[in-house]
C-alpha cells in the first residue's frame, strides 16, 4: 500500500515537471530513421508544433515498399562538455558549410544518409562565450512564419524549423583601480585618522588588579647557568650522533645534602643458635586447614 502511494507521488511530481517549460540550453542534435530507436537521453521530435501531424523531415509519398523517415532529436545533457547550441540554419545541397557550423552526415540508428538537398546546420559555442542558447525547436508544417518568440533556420521539404533563444549574460570583470583614484584614496584614510586623533583622544587603558600568574624577578636574579655551555654534537657524513639533555651536566651531589647527617639503626645479630631457631608452629596451624586426604599430596610441614 505504501508502495503504491510513493508511486502515485513519483508520477504526480514528474507530471507537474513535465508540464514546466524547460529552459535550459539544448547541447547536441541527432538525426534518426525511426523515433522509436532515439539515442539515449535524446529526445524525438515526432510531432508538428501547429498541427500535431507526424513530423518526418522527408515526407514521402510512397504507395509500396519501406518509407524512408528523418526525424531531429534533442538534448540538453549530451554533447561537448561546456558546449551549448547557439544557432541553426538551413542550407542547400550544393551550399558551403558556414565557417564554425556543424552538420549531420548519418543518421544514428541506422547510418543512412541524413539529407538530400536541403540540411539543417547548426553551431556550438562554449557557455563562457556564447551570446544566446537555444532552448527549443519546433516544426511546423502549416505556419509560413516563426511563432511568437521563436526565429526561423529554414524550411524542408514544406515544414518549418523554428528555434527559441535565450540570451546569456555574462559578468564583466572588475575594473582595475587606477593609481590616481589609489592615491587618492590613501589621502583620504590618512585625513581620517587625523581627524579621529584631534576629535576623539585615545581611550585611558583600565588599571587591571595585579596577579599573582607572573612574578617580576630581582635584578639580581641570573638567568644564565654557572657551568659553560655543553660542546655542540659533532655531525659527519655518516652516522648521526645522539645528544641528550644530560650532556654536560656533572654528576655530583648537592652541597644542601652534604650537610645533612644521616643515623642508621644497627642491625640485630643473632648470638646463639637458640635465637636463630624457628618451630614454623603458626604456619603448621595453618596448614592443618588446608590439609588434603589425598596421599600423594604430601605436606612438608608434617612428618
Amino acid at each position: 500500500m505504501l508502495k503504491t502511494k510513493t508511486q502515485q507521488q513519483k508520477n504526480i511530481l514528474n507530471t507537474i515537471i513535465s508540464a514546466l517549460p524547460d529552459n535550459r540550453p539544448i547541447t547536441s542534435l541527432q538525426l534518426v530513421e525511426d523515433f522509436e530507436k532515439c539515442p539515449k537521453n535524446f529526445q524525438p521530435i515526432n510531432k508538428t508544433y501547429d498541427q500535431d501531424q507526424d513530423a518526418d523531415l522527408f515526407r514521402e509519398n510512397i504507395l509500396f515498399g519501406k518509407r524512408s523517415c528523418r526525424y531531429l532529436c534533442q538534448s540538453k545533457t549530451e554533447g561537448l562538455p561546456d558546449y551549448i547550441l547557439e544557432t541553426l540554419k538551413v542550407i542547400g545541397e550544393k551550399e558551403a558549410l558556414p565557417e564554425g557550423f556543424s552538420q549531420l552526415t548519418r543518421t544514428a540508428d541506422s547510418e543512412q544518409k541524413a539529407w538530400r538537398k536541403k540540411q539543417l546546420v547548426y553551431r556550438l559555442a562554449k557557455k563562457g562565450v556564447a551570446k544566446q542558447a537555444i532552448t527549443d525547436i519546433i516544426l511546423c508544417s502549416r505556419l509560413r512564419q516563426a511563432p511568437e518568440g521563436f526565429t526561423l533556420a529554414g524550411e524542408i521539404n514544406s515544414i518549418l524549423i523554428c528555434y527559441k533563444t535565450t540570451l546569456i549574460a555574462h559578468r564583466a570583470p572588475p575594473s582595475v583601480p587606477s593609481r590616481q583614484s589609489i592615491t587618492d584614496l590613501e589621502r583620504t584614510i590618512e585625513d581620517l585618522k587625523i581627524q579621529a586623533g584631534h576629535d576623539k583622544p585615545l581611550p585611558q587603558l583600565r588599571a587591571e588588579p595585579v596577579d599573582h600568574d607572573y612574578e617580576q624577578l630581582l635584578p639580581s636574579y641570573q638567568l644564565s647557568p654557572n657551568r659553560p655551555a655543553p660542546r655542540p654534537p659533532v655531525y659527519s657524513t655518516g652516522t648521526l650522533h645522539v645528544h641528550t639533555e644530560m650532556e654536560g651536566v656533572p654528576f655530583i651531589l648537592n652541597p644542601a645534602l652534604c650537610k645533612l647527617s644521616f643515623e642508621i639503626p644497627p642491625l640485630y645479630v643473632a648470638d646463639s643458635a637458640a635465637a636463630r631457631e624457628y618451630d614454623f608452629h603458626l604456619e603448621r596451624q595453618i596448614l592443618c586447614t588446608t590439609k588434603t586426604t589425598n596421599a600423594q599430596n604430601k605436606n612438608p610441614f608434617f612428618h
